[in-house]
């Protein structure tokens, strides 16, 4: 699978080129402690391998590509303290690269293709500097800088719109570990919704999810929002540390994360099971909001273009709910875009205004607030691109009122 991945990308590389990725470094925290060391997904993508200070180089020849992982050696008195590092045969046998060497022969390698082939174009990833802590992207940097002073005519590239555009299209086994993802996050908002009550904690509540994680195997994708109340009119809550009130409704937005790949859904329910008129009103906009864009969503469209037509629905819906009705706008109910590119990343990479395509996995996601009244909705699914529009990938996951007071009501 990575080898093919690979391949993919080298089609796109000009002979005598070199595309390096780095793996990353783990951030040192305080004393001996690291944080927990996330891995560049582009990287991963590329290799299967989820491991730090690892860099895999491509040489472009007329006609072949030769690759050189570089991983660190094995070191035995590290191994007892903080485990064992990779080996070159898992490394082999994971990635499918032929040739691992170790990190420390990484620029000589570098050097030595440069020289004996001439002008090289130097292809780095270097426009995820941005995502790098700043002792990696000083590491990344003084290599390159080092190799520009010694080869000028050497030419440096980014080369991050062609990896996105593999990423943005997802495989089989993509969407397998994705629904995955996603229906373990289910069975943690169905714990959220059964352990749901009156005067609850928002952090309570939240360890409901959690708990349910950890039972299978999986991480968060992101913190998680669990906003009840006024909280939920604000977007990106994350206190998650008030006690709700008699009669609010709470917005979780939360997923998993299994084996990298990650879920990003968004549900509103009341915390006694039963919507008020008022909310159920405005839930139901929301949520008609949400089956048109999977009844709109086509290839060719852009995420611009569907976000276009939320705002008109909205526009003709929200009066009928009491809404617009003093010069407000659409805006001021509605801030945010419907969707994004989901995948090993929860706001995956993508690029702007690049058309949807087969293969695309994207958020659903309208939602409204009415911060005065103390009613926050958001509805988010989880879809996936067809010829003919889209498959709701989180289909399982209930959102229909009747279906949540039913659910709820048998606590």
């Amino acid at each position: 699978m990575y080898k093919e991945r690979r391949e993919k990308l080298r089609q796109q590389m000009p002979d005598y080129s070199i595309t390096v990725m780095f793996s990353g470094r783990p951030v040192h925290g305080d004393g001996d402690e690291f944080y927990p060391f996330k891995v560049n997904r582009t990287f991963y993508y590329f290799t299967g391998i989820e491991r730090d200070n690892m860099t895999l180089v491509m040489f472009k020849h007329p006609g072949k590509v030769q690759e050189i992982l570089f991983i660190e050696p094995f070191d035995p008195v590290m191994a007892k303290w903080v485990g064992a590092k990779m080996l070159p045969e898992e490394a082999k046998e994971i990635s499918g690269v032929a040739d691992v060497r170790f990190v420390d022969e990484l620029e000589g390698t570098l050097n030595s293709f440069i020289s004996n082939y001439g002008k090289f174009e130097t292809i780095t990833l270097c426009g995820e500097l941005s995502k790098m802590e700043l002792h990696q992207k000083l590491w990344v940097s003084e290599l390159f800088n080092t190799l520009k002073r010694e080869y000028p005519d050497v030419v440096v590239k980014n080369i991050a719109a062609n990896t996105a555009r593999l990423r943005m299209v997802k495989d089989e086994e993509e969407i397998k570990l994705m629904k995955k993802a996603i229906a373990v996050t289910n069975n943690g908002i169905k714990a959220m919704m059964k352990g749901s009550r009156e005067n609850i904690s928002e952090n309570e509540l939240e360890a409901y999810f959690d708990f349910i994680l950890k039972c299978h195997n999986c991480e968060h994708a992101f913190s998680t929002i669990c906003a009840s109340g006024k909280n939920a009119t604000v977007l990106h809550y994350g206190a998650n540390n008030m006690v709700s009130q008699p009669g609010d409704m709470v917005l979780i937005d939360l997923g998993a994360a299994y084996k990298l790949y990650n879920a990003d859904i968004s549900r509103t329910f009341p915390i006694n099971g039963k919507f008020s008129d008022r909310q159920k009103e405005v839930y139901q906009t929301v949520l008609r909001a949400n089956k048109m864009v999977q009844e709109t969503v086509r290839p060719g469209m852009t995420l611009r273009e569907l976000n276009a037509k939320v705002i008109e629905f909205y526009q003709q819906e929200l009066p009928k709910i009491g809404l617009l009705q003093n010069g407000d706008t659409v805006r001021d109910y509605y801030w945010h875009s419907v969707s994004h590119h989901l995948g090993l990343e929860t706001h995956d990479v993508s690029l702007l205004d690049e058309p949807l395509r087969v293969g695309n996995v994207i958020t659903d996601e309208p939602g409204l607030y009415l911060e005065e009244e103390g009613i926050g909705v958001r509805i988010e699914d989880d879809i996936m691109i067809t010829e003919d529009g889209c498959i709701n990938l989180s289909s399982e996951i209930m959102k229909e009122v009747e279906d949540i007071e039913a659910f709820m009501a048998r606590r």
